[in-house]
């Protein structure tokens, strides 16, 4: 080669290697929280950069167009995503751009680029084997990745200054456990969550004046280093309600979840307000804080009320498979007195089950579902045993705290009923009892996981104002969890037990008796038709005992239309262990607004049933 050749041959070489150092990104020696945490998205399953077809066209500039394919290894989730989201090859590619050169730069920035990723997850010193391998226009890239040691927490440094100084105790218990890993999302949170415990705690104006994640790499440790100033403590002062005045403010207060006086917390002030809502007297419901208003320390509120619709009708067709087709009518007076009493009076008519009631209700204690009520009751009752006439009084108190729902009831029930034998059995009952019931689920209307507990205990004693002696228990346990990877379905249990001690069985009238059968126990058979034992004329007269069981898988699909598969079992027996009826089929599903419409056909796996039967009913929540 003649020496201009060569001298031509370097500069050439000399140029192309200058363009790859101006355009490798720099790369810091110790990025921020904001640079290097990146929202992680669903990991590519051997992500291929190929070719798109309506990519704009490479331009005259670049080299021919490539291909590559590449993993990363030894990583799991979620650093596995954000490494992904790290590397750029496949946002070259979409752009049109991915030819050798810039695969190159892409492949030797790899590297420093998955350490970035690791870095919010605690790995600051992973260890990275790069290989890329294949050409001319197809290549391969495999990173090998061995994260290291992690860095985990030391103790916080947190500095407390203003009127809060004496509270620096209570926000370090909200620092990151010492010899956690390092996330750098924890430390954010621990951040958010300092200020957000200042503010509620009355210190409205609380900032942070110093924010520091220092990191030992050597040592493989990290420090929070936080500093605050509190500002003023502010208080809730008085109290001013306008807009109506039709319940009397000392009613209103109860349900209030602060006092003037107390530290000033928003979330006490948005809980109060979602309080008297809940009450149902009001439209709207508004709480301002007053603070140009305020006289030292204490904040003023101004609490806004619209009323709401005094009396509410309700008007009902239907048609449902343990009741046949029903209509029914429905009042509540909302606001009778200035006290808040409510009454509800209601009258319903079907094929099985007719009956009227009305219900007088007391506001009581500090919740919006507690209170103290009186109820009175008739119903006509046409069922596979026969036939039965009930009349019902009964008060009941409502408590709602904590995270149980408790009912202390004590009602009076007098109960003509005929088993299809001709003669009428006329009993009457004065029993006391307690409900409880809880929930904790994640849609009230529509649960995809949750759990629902129901049990109820009640009993009478002979001679006092009741013709039978007895004690009865009952529980529901209904659950749903997500069934893995199915998207939009859920699983969902039930198991229903009931017991009875009882001295005279025959005394006991149809509604204190277990039955089985129809939409809420075991699909494939009548409404009530399991029964323990049959009378002379071959009908069910109930049981001591009830076992019920279902499980049951839901799929959903667009527009909230979905089918379900299930499996039923119950028995009613005068032993703990009756002999249970099966059955099994498929159903339906359309969520509405205020639950899941069903539609179910069910097979007995019992001889002398019919093959099929139709079950129509809603299901809101579990």
């Amino acid at each position: 080669m003649t020496f201009p050749a060569r001298l031509l041959a370097l500069l050439l070489c000399a140029a192309t290697g200058g363009a790859w150092a101006q355009a490798q990104p720099p790369v810091s020696a110790q990025p921020s929280v904001e640079e290097l945490t990146r929202t992680p998205t669903p990991e590519p399953k051997k992500p291929v950069a190929s070719e798109a077809a309506d990519a704009p066209p490479p331009s005259t500039e670049d080299g021919p167009r490539v291909t590559i394919d590449f993993r990363i290894t030894g990583l799991v989730e979620p650093e596995l995503s954000n490494a992904y989201n790290w590397l750029g090859f496949v946002a070259e590619d979409q752009r049109g751009r991915l030819d050798y050169t810039r695969l190159k730069i892409l492949h030797d920035n790899a590297a420093p680029s998955i350490k970035k990723a690791l870095q919010p997850y605690g790995y600051y010193q992973p260890v990275i084997d790069a290989e890329l391998r294949g050409g001319p226009r197809d290549y391969f890239s495999i990173y090998r990745v061995t994260p290291g040691t992690p860095v985990r927490w030391a103790a916080s440094d947190i500095v407390v200054e203003g009127e809060g100084a004496d509270e620096v105790e209570t926000l370090r218990a909200l620092s990151p456990r010492i010899g956690r890993r390092l996330r750098h999302a924890e430390y954010d949170a621990f951040k958010s969550g300092v200020l957000s415990r200042l503010r509620e705690a009355g210190y409205l104006d609380a900032r942070a004046t110093r924010a520091e994640l220092r990191v030992d790499v050597k040592q493989h440790l990290a420090v929070a280093a936080l500093s605050f100033d509190t500002g003023r403590h502010w208080r809730f002062g008085a109290l001013r309600f306008e807009g109506s005045d039709q319940i009397d403010t000392d009613v209103l207060t109860r349900y209030l979840k602060f006092e003037p006086g107390e530290s000033f917390s928003p979330q006490a002030l948005l809980d109060s307000q979602f309080a008297l809502y809940d009450l149902g007297y009001f439209a709207d419901v508004e709480f301002t804080p007053q603070r140009d208003q305020a006289e030292g320390d204490e904040i003023p509120v101004l609490i806004t009320l619209s009323d709401g619709k005094a009396r509410r009708d309700d008007y009902g067709v239907g048609y449902g498979t343990d009741t046949g087709a029903r209509v029914s009518a429905a009042t509540e007076f909302r606001r009778l007195n200035a006290r808040g009493h409510k009454l509800r009076a209601a009258v319903r008519a079907s094929q099985k089950i007719s009956g009227a009631s009305a219900e007088y209700r007391i506001p009581y204690g500090t919740e919006p579902g507690e209170f103290l009520s009186f109820t009175g009751a008739a119903e006509q009752n046409n069922q596979v045993f026969g036939s039965s006439t009930d009349y019902r009084l009964g008060t009941a108190l409502n408590r709602t705290r904590g995270d149980w729902k408790r009912i202390y009831y004590l009602r009076f029930h007098r109960s003509l009923f005929d088993f299809d034998e001709g003669d009428d059995d006329e009993v009457s009952l004065l029993t006391p009892g307690l409900s409880l019931s809880r929930q904790w689920l994640d849609d009230p209307a529509h649960a995809r996981r949750g759990v629902s507990i129901f049990t109820d205990v009640h009993a009478a004693q002979e001679g006092l104002l009741s013709d039978a002696s007895f004690v009865q228990t009952r529980g529901v346990l209904k659950g749903a969890l997500p069934v893995p990877l199915l998207r939009r379905a859920r699983l969902l249990g039930r198991v229903e037990f009931g017991a009875t001690a009882v001295r005279g069985f025959d005394n006991l009238p149809p509604d204190e008796r277990f039955f089985a059968g129809g939409d809420q126990s075991v699909r494939g058979y009548a409404y009530q038709s399991i029964g323990a034992g049959r009378n002379d004329n071959g009908g069910v007269i109930g049981g001591r005992y009830l076992n019920a069981f279902s499980v049951e898988v839901e799929q959903m699909f667009r527009n909230d239309w979905g089918f379900a598969l299930f499996a039923d079992a119950g028995g009613v027996g005068d032993a703990p262990n009756p002999r249970l009826e099966y059955g099994i089929g498929a159903g339906a599903r359309y969520r509405a607004p205020f639950g899941a419409l069903q539609v179910d056909l069910a097979h007995p796996l019992k001889s002398g049933e019919p093959p099929v039967r139709l079950h129509i009913g809603v299901r809101v929540g579990l």
